[in-house]
């Protein structure tokens, strides 16, 4: 018994040491999605506007905030169905006094909102106006939209509604808020209807038969419940790539909906496991992966956002606050992760060779820099990653990495070598670099781990390399300013005939003029954003070149 005891063990490090080669081919040339600044969003409970949590000197919080880069909050959850405004606050009650310390908080973190009104719970149109009223009165400048209630398609089995509620019911309601709400504030947004989970008999037929009626069309998501799982099982069943492919699908066709009603698709509340969540599991190392993978996978879409849900306390908040002191949960470090890697426009990744528990990502700034994240959730297999950029050009390259020990960890999470203090507070993340042969990089990535590898190009050699010019940047001439937006002025020496072309990155030539006046105005407005080049040409001789940035 024990030479098989000892035969498992080494079978199983064996196993664990594994690597798999995986080919990631990249295609810079055909940028898809922009992801928007405020993809990454925070939701909290509509109790907590009388708990104490927002105010203006909430310096430590708010430092949190922009470490992670939040710039959208949503206040709802089941408690908007319970809470309503009041000249008094008791435990489901708030004041206008609560509402101005949580948008003063908002301006000071620099976000927008979301904004939850009673509606399942305490059907007062007359009342939502009032707080829709007051609200977009004081913080216009912060308003996302104004959801309608919160998880209307539960409000049948959870006793706010009759067992037969459906979403013509709820269309009906909804309208008389609607109409309450636009006849005071013409200028008011509503959203909705915040689904749970039914979206194919609720959100769906919602969008379709409710145009012009919403600004934003939103849903929940979570993966599972929490505690149906032992933590390894329930760890093991947050990783599995099914539920990313069942997301996906529903994701598009709301996206799809959305897109037919000319109006933004956003993830309004999220998180690993609801009910929430589960200890060991939701604030464990395993979330920060989850998270990561989730995000990106939304982002394929053109989801323009995901508010993940919590408060300061529990199993799946992001941020949590005990004894005085705040602290960013591994699912933060998921965030921080996707806000490093997700740069400008996702671009394809042609992978080949993957046979693990493994995800790729990849997006391209205005400056043409790559960065590719590669999420191995594999909890066994490491992998070797061997990446093409598509272009010898890109000849410099560096990463980082999100770790932990194991999946199971709640602390000791890094990004980049780096930990979130106490004070909200993170270093600059310490980037590795890498050689890069030919544009091909070869990087290993361990079973439970994240990378993000950032592709970049030696800019100052691209104007001779790739262009051809090996001019000087003086001999008189000159651009301005820069960078620049529509127009791009071009000084020369005065009496001098000459050739002016510019480029792209890749020695692309957009367009060429001929000049002869001491000052030229280039009409920029056609380009894309991102680095640009100037070539001037005189008496068959290259003479200047120069790189300006297009914005």
């Amino acid at each position: 018994m024990r030479f098989f005891t000892v035969l498992l063990l080494v079978l199983l490090t064996f196993w664990a040491r594994s690597q798999d080669t995986i080919y990631v081919v990249l295609s810079p040339f055909t940028p898809g999605y922009q992801i928007p600044q405020d993809f990454a969003g925070l939701s909290f409970e509509k109790n907590s506007l009388n708990r104490g949590y927002w105010g203006p000197s909430k310096d430590t919080l708010i430092q949190f905030f922009k470490t992670l880069q939040i710039q959208s909050v949503r206040i709802g959850g089941n408690s908007v169905d319970k809470d309503t405004l009041s000249n008094i606050a008791t435990g489901t009650r708030y004041t206008v006094a609560n509402l101005d310390s949580f948008y003063q908080f908002i301006q000071g973190a620099g976000c927008q909102v979301l904004h939850g009104l009673n509606f399942g719970g305490y059907f007062n149109p007359s009342l939502a106006s009032k707080e829709v009223d007051y609200v977009t009165g004081k913080y216009a400048a912060n308003m996302r939209g104004f959801e309608v209630g919160n998880e209307p398609d539960l409000y049948h089995s959870n006793g706010l509604r009759p067992a037969n509620y459906n979403v013509a019911d709820y269309d009906s309601q909804y309208r008389v808020y609607y109409d309450t709400i636009l006849f005071y504030n013409a200028t008011a947004r509503l959203t909705g209807p915040v689904a749970a989970t039914d979206y194919t008999t609720f959100t769906l037929p919602f969008c379709r038969d409710m145009h012009g009626l919403f600004t934003m069309l939103t849903q929940h998501y979570y993966v599972a419940g929490a505690n149906s799982l032992n933590n390894h099982e329930q760890i093991i069943n947050l990783l599995n790539p099914v539920h990313q492919v069942s997301l996906l699908t529903e994701v598009n066709a709301l996206v799809q909906c959305a897109d037919s009603a000319a109006v933004p698709f956003r993830m309004a509340e999220c998180n690993s496991l609801y009910n929430g969540g589960q200890y060991g599991v939701s604030d464990a190392f395993a979330s920060a992966l989850w998270a990561l993978d989730y995000m990106y996978g939304l982002a394929t879409t053109g989801c323009v956002g995901v508010n993940f849900h919590g408060g300061l306390g529990g199993a799946y908040t992001s941020l949590a606050y005990s004894n005085g002191v705040y602290s960013a949960r591994p699912i933060s470090y998921g965030i921080m992760a996707f806000n490093a890697g997700s740069r400008g426009r996702l671009i394809p990744c042609h992978v080949t060779g993957n046979t693990i528990n493994l995800s790729v990502y990849s997006t391209i700034d205005s400056l043409n820099n790559i960065y590719t994240t590669v999420i191995n959730k594999d909890t066994l297999r490491n992998a070797v990653i061997q990446f093409n950029t598509g272009n010898a050009l890109y000849d410099t390259a560096a990463y980082i990495t999100l770790y932990a020990d194991s999946l199971g960890d709640t602390t000791g999470v890094t990004l980049g070598g780096q930990t979130v203090a106490a004070d909200g507070t993170c270093q600059p993340y310490a980037w590795q670099y890498l050689h890069v042969d030919s544009g091909q990089v070869q990087l290993p990535v361990r079973a439970g781990s994240a990378v993000i590898i950032k592709f970049s190009i030696d800019t100052a050699a691209v104007d001779t390399v790739n262009t051809g010019f090996k001019g000087t940047k003086n001999q008189g001439y000159g651009l301005y300013p820069n960078p620049a937006y529509d127009r791009l002025y071009v000084t020369s020496p005065a009496g001098m005939a000459y050739a002016l072309t510019v480029f792209d990155m890749f020695g692309n030539a957009e367009f060429t003029q001929t000049i002869t006046a001491p000052q030229t105005l280039l009409n920029i407005s056609g380009l894309s954003e991102g680095m640009y080049f100037v070539g001037v040409v005189n008496n068959g001789s290259a003479v200047y070149t120069q790189k300006f940035m297009k914005q």
